[in-house]
């Protein structure tokens, strides 16, 4: 199993401490997420932290957690994930979302699509930006995006070796649709919880361990031999608000990763029985990471 530790933004620290932290943890992999906001977190631009990470480290991977579909052009996103692929190396991989928070794409003066439109537009984006990480060209002509960088013209810093292009996918469609053009998926365990345009935890809290394994299974029926992450908040530690998010979650499945530390490892660890081999941890409580680090590790 793979554990990638998420930038925990809002907390004060710089990306560039935390990652070296994290790589001298042990940590497989480090995340950079992609928001202006959510609640009260402050986030850093996704393109900037994950470049100062890349400098800050030489073993560990690194991937977005993930680009917001909705905030930029998928040409941009390829670019960036080019020169981040040589940036680092060769040790990132190119993690794209479809976009759910909607407070911050109105604010930004957009229109936040409905479900069905948002999935639309991702799969077109991964369309473009899987032709453009291979060769730097394009030719796209669809419902949503419109490209054209062929001929003389092409990104820079293609290669034999481009990053691996990540999906995140909850629902049916966005699995059955996403899983062919991707070398990742990403089971987003939180879906249903985030397709109101806010993370609602009540919803969170209804999240069952059959839900997951049917996610898997629609992947498998797809691609049987596909690489399989999935997204877990968690939060460990003694602080009274590991024990409020507990409770909060009830008996509901994603519970299992709040509480203390070699319990919610335990837990972790029991996701390779569902057929992942990466876990991306966001971690909910602060030093959780830290905290999890000695019995994942």
């Amino acid at each position: 199993m793979e554990y990638f530790a998420n930038f925990p933004a809002g907390t004060g620290v710089s990306p560039v401490d935390w990652a070296r932290a994290k790589e001298q943890e042990g940590w497989h992999g480090i995340c950079a997420s992609d928001h202006l906001w959510v609640g009260e977190t402050r986030y850093p631009h996704v393109f900037v932290a994950a470049t100062q990470m890349a400098c800050a480290t030489t073993r560990v991977k690194l991937t977005t957690s993930f680009c917001n579909n909705l905030f930029r052009s998928p040409v941009e996103f390829a670019q960036a994930a080019l020169s981040l692929q040589a940036a680092s190396n060769g040790r990132f991989e190119a993690g794209l979302g479809a976009g759910w928070l909607q407070d911050e794409i109105e604010a930004m003066g957009k229109t936040y699509p409905d479900g069905p439109t948002r999935v639309s537009m991702y799969i077109e984006a991964l369309q473009i930006v899987r032709q453009l990480l291979a060769t730097g060209q394009c030719a796209f002509q669809g419902t949503h995006y419109h490209v054209n960088i062929s001929g003389d013209q092409r990104l820079a810093d293609v290669t034999d070796t481009p990053p691996p292009l990540i999906s995140s996918a909850g629902g049916p469609r966005n699995i059955r649709e996403s899983t062919p053009l991707v070398d990742r998926l990403e089971v987003k365990a939180s879906a249903r919880a985030t397709r109101v345009g806010h993370l609602d935890f009540g919803i969170l809290a209804t999240v069952t361990e059959d839900e997951v394994r049917e996610n898997v299974a629609r992947v498998r029926d797809i691609n049987d031999t596909i690489p399989l992450g999935i997204f877990i908040l968690t939060a460990v530690g003694d602080d009274p608000m590991v024990a409020g998010l507990k409770s909060g979650l009830g008996d509901g499945y994603l519970s299992r990763f709040v509480g203390e530390p070699q319990q919610v490892a335990e837990a972790l660890n029991g996701l390779t029985q569902l057929g992942i081999d990466r876990v991306q941890v966001t971690e909910l409580a602060a030093g959780s990471h830290s905290l999890l680090a000695p019995h994942l590790l």
